[in-house]
Order: C-alpha cells, then structure tokens, then sequence
C-alpha cells in the first residue's frame, strides 16, 4: 500500500473541472502516524519525512493570511483571518472565520477554514459534527461539544473546514421557535444546507489563499457527522471526490423514536431493569456466542449466528420471565402492537448503558430515556415541550413514529440508496460500522448498504464506488472503552488523518490510486482486550475466518472468508 520511492503522479484537479489533470511531483518516504497498541496515531508533526497521505508541499500561500479579512465572496463575509502559531499538534495554520447567509431564507451560519501555511498538500477535509451539533468552527477538525479529531488532519498538510450549521451548542431545542412553531429554514441549514455550503466556502478561501483549489476534496464524520457525510453524497455529489463514513446515523425519523423503545418497553411492562443484569444477560450472550467463528476471544465475529433466547436464562434465576420478554423485545427493536416491524433494535451482547439506562436514586431505581430521543419526540414530532414520554404507550410509540417518519424522512433523512450521481461523479466511500454500537443498531446501516446495493445493479457495481467494513464487537466512537467486553474498532478512527488501514487511508488510496480497500484494520478496544490485538475489518458480506493454529491477535492470522470455519 505505501509506495516509498519518490514517483510523479498524475492528479486531477476538481477546482478546474474533473476533467483538467495537474502534474506534481510528490516525495512518498515514509509514513504519518503507526497505530499504536490503543488504536490511536502518533503523529510526527514536525519531520523531514513525508508520506502517502501527509504534507507534500503542494503549494505555498500567495497572500498574507490577515488580507483574506478583505476577500468579496457572495453570501459570505470574512469575519477574521488570523495566523495561529505552530504547536506540537499541529503546523502553523491560518484561521478564516465566516458569515455565510442563506439567501433563500436570511438564515446565517458560521464556517471556520483552516490552511496550513507551509505544509498544504493540496488536499483538502471537511469534517462533520456529533449528537445536535452540525460542527465546531472555532477550531480544525472539531465535531463540537468540546470533542474533535485527534490527530487533526492538519498535521499532515491537509486544509480542513467546519461549520456550526447555525446551531450553537449540541442542544436540539432549535427546531422550536418561542411558539413552538417549526423553525424549517434553521432545520434546513442544519440539516444539509450548511455543511454544503462548508464545502463551498472552503474551495473559494483555498483558491484565494494557495492561488490554486484542491486537488482532491474528502470528507470525514461519524453518527450526527456520518449523517452529514451521506448528505453530502446524497444531495451534492460533487462537493467532495472521496467520503469517509462511521457509524451513520443516517435515518434520524426512525432512529431517534426508536431509542426510546427499550424505556417504553419497560414502562408499559411495569419494570425496570438495573444495569447489572443487562450487563450479567450480556455475559451469557458472549458466553454462548463467542466461539462461532472459531476464536474463543469475547468477541462476538459470527453476529449473524447469534439468535440468543433470553428466556433460555429464566431457568438459572438470572432473570425473571417478565426481565426476559422486556430483553427480547428490547434486542427485536420498535413493532407495532400486531408485532409489525418498525426498526432495528441492538444485537444481544450489545451494551445497554445507552439506550436502556437506569440508575438508583435514593435506593429506587429509575428511568433514564437518551435526552436526543426525549427532544425529537417532544419537539419536532409533538411539537409540545411538556410532553411526558411515560404517557406512551405501545400504540401511541408507533403512531409516534409513523409521524416522525412522515415528517422528517425526506428533510433530514439521509437513507436515499440513490447514489448514481455520486458515482457518476467518480465519488468514493468507505463506510464502517461496529456490530455492538450501543447507539445506533448495525442492521440499520446494514439494511442501507443492501439498498444501496441492489439500486445500483448488484455487489460488484456497487463496489466500484461504496464499500461496507463491519467491526466486530465495535462500539460508537469512544464509548467502546465503556464496554464490559472487548470489540474491534477501525484504526484511526479518533482522528483526521489517513493511515494505513484507517478508512480515511483506505479513501485516499482508493481516489488517488485507484487502489480499492479490500480490507482495514481493527484494533481491539475495551475492557479485556488483548493489547496491541489486530484484526481484518472485512468487506461486507465477507467475514474474518482464522487460518488456524496461529496467533489470534494478529490480523495476518486471518483472512476475509464467505464463510466461518467452525472449530
């Protein structure tokens, strides 16, 4: 995958038309960061070698960073252009900082563009937000809330930009105006509009920085920011050349109703669940499902095998008969009262600290329903503030969701398994998914790849332009170090910058090189994970088979399979 002499490549250049090709010559000596023992990059920042996918030096400023302060762009206004020092995370960078107008409806949001002053390789990032929040443009590489990418993609030459889609903070209350009125123009900024426009911004404050745009435009977001990241090659399939997507949230009209299940499940049952027998339940399930794929390592590969029965455990006292309904129903997702299927529910063996959580107050133990679930249903379903969700019932939940989904599929969804014109468009995309995510269901985006899948002529054409990399036993982002159990995540998936077997990697070698993934790399995270432990993040629907008596913490002891070998 690395190519470690110095070579000439030709690269086309999207801001003078995808057709226009531009001769540069780039120095590939070595690599950005090595994926350490956590999974995490160290990113040497200030080094004499480049890489593949790091700082080539493609150009260098042809203004001062202060004079973009006076750039005349259309529907922007520069509010500050400032030249920020150096620091050991990070290259020098300029900081332009806009006002971008919607003029279809006066709405404004705020866009942060950050350029590398020495080190611009001629790439450039947008990177998508987290939860409410569509971003954080105070800083690169930031989703907002305080959180962002780390390493940052800075540090390996690349132009990023964010935006905060006209929401300041990560609080879903703006979708109500003081009458409780739908505010649509700022649900539409937030929703799509301005994370395009980022894009636009971006490409114009490059050009009139470096006096050239982008050679190559990529995206990168994950759950709130995975669903900006399928917009975008939903609506504006030109925006970027390559997308990188983790853990989707892509059908908030269904998902977010749909964290709230477990609760209602457990108020219209009359009974609560502590922690700890989820947590003992979920023991059992790897317990029993682990050693399907041939590896006995917690780890539940063989997800697809794993039609646990909870009520198989009411004879060993560790649940009750009613704990046992409460748990299946939870694992089978939203029905209707007949039992029709609304969505997706967790995998057994998937933590339930998020979409199921209790807690003990004062010796009682209490309902603690996700706050993003609480604030969709009550404000842009209901439309009533002072909803209380224990009035719903079995059959409101699913009038509920019908509405929601009547409402919101086609203004904020991003499930459309049309992809055509991001195909056309040359567009890439690796998408990965942990089959434990404890908040939102694997078989959901599972259920979108197939979609996508038979919309675009079957498993090869798709792909041409869309893969699918399944990690097993892998959480939401961090919260995989909460797990009580170890699971795969893909690598580099903290942060901004590609390295080999990370998706961004992946992404930037299969645009550039024209070299698609066949497999990434997971590293093993978690409570009882074996340290440094590698693993292949196969390319669905193949699966990681083991080779044999060889060493299970190594990802060269595996191969991607169409089927287990059951020991």
């Amino acid at each position: 995958m690395i190519n470690r002499s110095s070579g000439r490549h030709w690269l086309r250049s999207r801001g003078r038309g995808r057709q226009a090709r531009v001769r540069i010559r780039m120095a590939v000596t070595g690599l950005v960061g090595a994926v350490t023992a956590a999974g995490l990059l160290a990113v040497p920042v200030a080094s004499s070698d480049a890489s593949e996918f790091g700082a080539q030096g493609r150009g260098k400023p042809v203004r001062s960073c202060e004079s973009l302060v006076d750039l005349d762009l259309p529907g922007r206004t520069v509010t500050g252009a400032v030249l920020v020092e150096a620091t050991e995370a990070v290259p020098e960078y300029c900081d332009v900082q806009l006002k971008v107008t919607d003029p279809s409806s006066d709405e404004s949001f705020r866009v942060g563009v950050f350029l590398p002053a020495t080190t611009w390789n001629g790439r450039f990032l947008g990177t998508g937000g987290a939860g409410w929040s569509a971003g954080g443009p105070d800083s690169p590489c930031s989703w907002g809330g305080g959180g962002g990418y780390e390493p940052c993609a800075l540090a390996a030459g690349y132009a990023t930009a964010n935006t905060d889609g006209g929401v300041p903070g990560n609080q879903g209350e703006f979708a109500l105006d003081a009458d409780n009125n739908l505010d649509l123009p700022a649900i539409n900024n937030w929703g799509h509009v301005a994370i395009h426009q980022t894009a636009v911004s971006a490409k114009q404050v490059i050009t009139a920085f470096y006096g050239v745009g982008p050679t190559y435009s990529y995206f990168q977001g994950g759950s709130a920011g995975g669903r900006q990241a399928m917009m975008e090659a939903q609506r504006y399939p030109k925006d970027y050349d390559g997308i990188a997507v983790f853990w989707p949230a892509l059908d908030l009209a269904r998902l977010l109703p749909a964290v709230l299940w477990p609760h209602v499940v457990m108020n219209e049952e009359d009974h609560l669940i502590p922690q700890s027998t989820f947590q003992a339940v979920n023991d059992r399930v790897i317990d029993a499902c682990d050693g399907r794929d041939g590896v006995v390592d917690a780890i539940v590969s063989h997800w697809q095998a794993c039609d646990f029965e909870a009520r198989s455990l009411v004879q060993t006292g560790l649940v009750t008969l009613r704990e046992a309904r409460i748990i299946n129903k939870i694992w089978a997702g939203p029905r209707r009262p007949d039992g029709q299927f609304l969505w997706h529910g967790p995998l057994p063996g998937t933590p339930l600290f998020r979409m199921a959580a209790t807690t003990t107050e004062n010796g009682t133990l209490i309902p603690v329903p996700r706050e993003d679930g609480l604030v969709w249903v009550t404000r842009w379903v209901l439309q009533d503030p002072d909803f209380d969700w224990r009035d719903i019932t079995y059959a409101s939940f699913a009038k509920i969701f019908e509405k929601s989904v009547k409402m919101w599929d086609e203004l904020v969804g991003a499930s459309d398994a049309d992809l055509s014109a991001f195909r056309a468009a040359g567009g890439k995309m690796v998408i990965t998914m942990g089959t434990a995510d404890t908040g939102i269901p694997v078989e959901g985006t599972i259920a979108y790849y197939d979609r996508l899948t038979r919309e675009s002529g079957g498993t090869n054409e798709v792909r041409r332009f869309a893969r699918l990399f399944l990690a097993s036993g892998g959480g939401h982002d961090r919260l995989i170090l909460g797990h009580p159990h170890p699971g795969l995540m893909p690598a580099g998936y903290t942060g901004a910058v590609p390295s080999p077997g990370s998706a961004l990697g992946a992404l930037v070698n299969w645009v550039e090189h024209r070299k698609a993934p066949r497999q990434l790399l997971g590293v093993a995270q978690g409570q009882g994970a074996v340290p440094g432990m590698t693993r292949p993040l196969c390319m669905y629907p193949l699966v990681a088979r083991h080779l044999g008596h060889r060493d299970i913490a190594d990802a060269d002891s595996f191969v991607c399979s169409r089927r287990y070998r059951h020991r």
